[in-house]
């Protein structure tokens, strides 16, 4: 399988199992991995993955 070194938006939203606008939320947030390429949005696939491991990790607001 090729798979490529980033993801679109809805690509991302897809792999975290979180809708679009969740995701784009995600993105205004401090050091969210995504640059702008022209209008659109890439995210690179490593770095969202540390990057949610990491906010996974240091979340303190417990699960309801």
């Amino acid at each position: 399988m090729n798979q490529s070194l980033a993801y679109t938006a809805k690509e991302a939203a897809d792999a975290a199992r979180v809708s679009l606008p969740t995701l784009y939320e995600w993105t205004r947030m401090d050091g969210f991995p995504a640059v702008r390429a022209g209008r659109k949005l890439v995210i690179p696939r490593e770095a969202f993955k540390r990057w949610l491991e990491e906010r996974a990790s240091h979340d303190p607001r417990p699960l309801q």
